[in-house]
């Protein structure tokens, strides 16, 4: 019985094919939402510059895959990442720079790695690099916030379809409700002004990181468990970073905390297993 389920679920998978695959949906959705927003709102450059963004990191792993005699495959995850940085960066940002932020997000994949998984989110390391450097203008459009506000339910769909099909709604259930329910004390208490989160284009922001950063299987946590806390982290120093930091990194400063927590656990029970 249990040869003939694991042999149907095979054959469901393989019948599935590639775009089935998480990658391969999040290759649609974000194409898809990128399109939407493009031809609905006319940043064309902003499509111009996540085609760039995606077409660099592509490259650039393939350079990485011959460099180290790997079997050349699809770099789907190099083009996720560039796709990301695109949809995050000003369109009015420079080709240079998105190259810059890709090839820094590319190196950090494959240089800043345990057990040979990333330990950083590379979108992020390559957002908050030139944005530190250059004071690169990150206005999310990938999120929608220039077109009306019932176009939010657009995105709802795509990130819930998203989280399904990665199995992350602890991960991003968790962040949202801690992240808006402390910003939320923090007014009721008087101790700052902020509004402006629970507003477009700030909303709009929080709910692109939560569906197509945090959740990013190669950086974040399988078990519900360690999902809760590793959104918890995110969502705590997201906070904390907008409150006594400030600036337009809180998100980035958040998610590469919960990458750094991740990577500590994970490597903590490897260690505690070897010992057993």
């Amino acid at each position: 019985m249990i040869r003939i389920q694991g042999k149907t679920e095979a054959h469901a998978k393989r019948k599935r094919g590639y775009w089935g695959t998480p990658k391969g949906t999040m290759l649609i959705v974000l194409a898809g939402l990128a399109v939407i927003v493009s031809a609905a709102a006319g940043p064309v450059r902003g499509l111009l510059n996540m085609a760039v963004a995606s077409a660099t990191a592509a490259l650039l792993d393939y350079a990485v895959m011959h460099l180290q005699q790997r079997k050349i495959s699809l770099p789907d995850g190099a083009m996720l990442t560039g796709m990301i940085i695109g949809m995050v960066l000003s369109p009015t940002t420079s080709w240079p720079v998105v190259v810059l932020a890709v090839a820094l997000a590319i190196a950090s994949k494959h240089l800043l790695a345990l057990a040979q998984r990333p330990i950083f989110n590379p979108a992020a390391v390559g957002l908050l690099a030139v944005l530190t450097i250059f004071s690169t203008g990150q206005d999310w459009w990938g999120g929608l916030p220039d077109l009306p506000v019932w176009w939010l339910s657009l995105l709802l769909m795509a990130g819930y379809w998203i989280a399904h099909k990665v199995h992350k709604f602890p991960h991003i259930f968790t962040f949202l409700a801690v992240y808006f329910a402390t910003f939320l004390s923090a007014a009721l208490f008087g101790t700052a002004e902020v509004s402006d989160v629970f507003r477009v284009p700030f909303l709009n922001t929080a709910l692109f990181l939560a569906f197509f950063m945090l959740t990013d299987p190669p950086t974040s946590p399988a078990k519900p468990a360690e999902q809760v806390l590793n959104a918890i982290v995110a969502a705590g120093v997201s906070v904390w970073f907008n409150l006594v930091v400030g600036g337009l990194s809180f998100l980035l400063a958040g998610l590469l905390a919960a990458n750094l927590t991740h990577a500590f656990v994970s490597a903590t029970k490897r260690r505690w297993k070897r010992g057993v």
